[in-house]
């Protein structure tokens, strides 16, 4: 398992991404800190244990989520991946999934023409208290 968490942010001054010692966590959940049901599919809340005692990091992603288990997923996916690294960095989830053209009826071959590109959440803030 990698030591850090990293969450890329977009549109926040001077942070281009957060991270978080993957030893120190204690567990991740979706929704608000203070209020746990709230904000389900937007924020995921962090908590932390460390030498000074314990943190909650708050990141609020900007685009509903399919589902809150979505959005925990890829924090989760996160922290399982990349045994033995450095750094596994948090990706969105999806909010909109790639379309790609249909194939013609004559079977026309080659090339792959996408009509929908995907897009993926962004995670437009960070808090720790």
């Amino acid at each position: 398992m990698a030591k850090f968490l990293k969450v890329p942010l977009t549109g926040v001054a001077n942070t281009p991404y957060q991270l978080v010692g993957i030893d120190t966590i204690v567990s991740i959940r979706p929704g608000d800190a203070a209020a746990p049901p709230a904000n389900l599919t937007t924020t995921v809340s962090i908590l932390t244990s460390g030498i000074a005692g314990r943190a909650t990091i708050t990141v609020t992603a900007s685009a509903a989520a399919a589902t809150a288990g979505d959005l925990l997923d890829a924090f989760n996916n996160a922290v399982i991946a990349n045994p033995g690294g450095i750094v596994s960095t948090v990706v969105p989830p999806v909010t909109v999934a790639q379309v790609p053209q249909q194939p013609s009826i004559s079977g026309a071959t080659g090339r792959t023409v996408i009509t929908t590109p995907q897009v993926n959440a962004t995670f437009t803030a960070v808090a720790v208290a």
